[in-house]
């Protein structure tokens, strides 16, 4: 069993610890996709962790849904979707064979999945022939956090924190240099799309550093790297942040993600957010703190109508979301912001 196999295998039954092989984390995307969703993304994690020690093995894994649920909240359709872009993502993964030769694997990431019309029902999936193949061999590692990657908006987000978690162990290491072209290879930016310097860095750098730096326990920053007056790469540096720092990341992590750019910004004062309550289970919204959150989301829609398809929404989902869970909150604001103005 490789190292990474054996570390899955080892925390399998740690909840917040997602296991990811270190050539998976560092991979390229190949061909018209070059670039996983972030829903995707998450998947991937989760059912790698849920193969545990067995994730190097050709077989069925049943996960329950109920856990997937728990973990992100898809519906049967977005879950769905997910497993079919895992499906037919095609990436490169470069691998050291166990005579120590380099290698090259192209191939999708996930083989099959097949998902219970039952809400209490399993997934049952089967990890594809290249990731199963990486993960025998594999023994380079990082361990992320399960909440950690739940909480993160961007796609560019997740990707640098994999990036640096997989480098944050290593002696005498804090900082890589990268070409533009392969940060964009690293960060799944399609072809033809933020090829100025100055796209790259506000919508890929600067959020993923201001995401992973405010909600993990890692500190990001770069300095452009020049050939005269052109930015070619980036350095890219970064250290562990002290306990106290930690600290202030998993209280944030705790927090309802609604309002969260504003206390990152210096400027949460600004917005009313309630904190695990109940959202009404009947009537309009008008004259509670649920309009700010509506405010603050983006969505201009009558309060009685937004209250009305909210709890509609809550109540068609797999399983039905209580009116008191704990991400209410989040939940609603996220509505607020797919439904957008009218």
């Amino acid at each position: 069993m490789s190292k990474t196999l054996q570390v899955l295998a080892d925390r399998r039954n740690l909840t917040d610890d997602l296991v990811a092989a270190g050539e998976v984390l560092d991979l390229r995307f190949e061909g018209k996709n070059t670039a996983m969703s972030l829903r995707a993304a998450k998947l991937l994690h989760f059912l790698v962790a849920a193969a545990g020690g067995e994730a190097g093995k050709a077989m069925t894994h049943v996960l329950p849904l109920a856990s997937l649920n728990d973990a992100a909240h898809r519906s049967k359709e977005e879950l769905l979707a997910a497993a079919r872009e895992l499906a037919g993502t095609t990436v490169r993964l470069d691998v050291v064979r166990p005579n120590g030769r380099k290698a090259t694997k192209v191939g999708p990431l996930l083989a099959d999945v097949e998902r219970d019309e039952d809400a209490d029902g399993d997934l049952r999936f089967e990890l594809s022939p290249v990731l199963r193949e990486v993960l025998r061999v594999s023994n380079h590692w990082a361990v992320l956090s399960r909440q950690a990657v739940n909480a993160f908006q961007s796609r560019y987000s997740l990707r640098l924190y994999e990036l640096v978690k997989l480098r944050v162990n290593l002696d005498q290491v804090q900082s890589e240099t990268f070409t533009l072209d392969d940060l964009r290879k690293l960060f799944g930016v399609p072809p033809g799309k933020l090829v100025r310097w100055p796209d790259l860095r506000r919508y890929v750098l600067d959020t993923a550093i201001a995401e992973v730096s405010h909600l993990t326990g890692l500190m990001v920053r770069y300095e452009p790297v020049k050939r005269g007056k052109s930015v070619t790469g980036i350095k890219l540096i970064w250290r562990e942040k002290s306990r106290q720092q930690r600290a202030e990341a998993a209280k944030e992590l705790d927090r309802p993600s609604v309002g969260r750019k504003a206390r990152r910004d210096g400027s949460a004062e600004t917005v009313a957010i309630p904190d695990r309550v109940s959202f009404p289970a009947s009537g309009g919204i008008d004259f509670t703190a649920w309009v700010d959150v509506k405010r603050a989301a983006g969505c201009n829609m009558d309060n009685s109508l937004i209250a009305d398809k909210f709890r509609r929404w809550c109540a068609g989902r797999e399983p039905p979301v209580r009116l008191d869970a704990a991400n209410i909150t989040e939940l609603f604001s996220q509505f607020c912001r797919k439904v957008g103005q009218v």
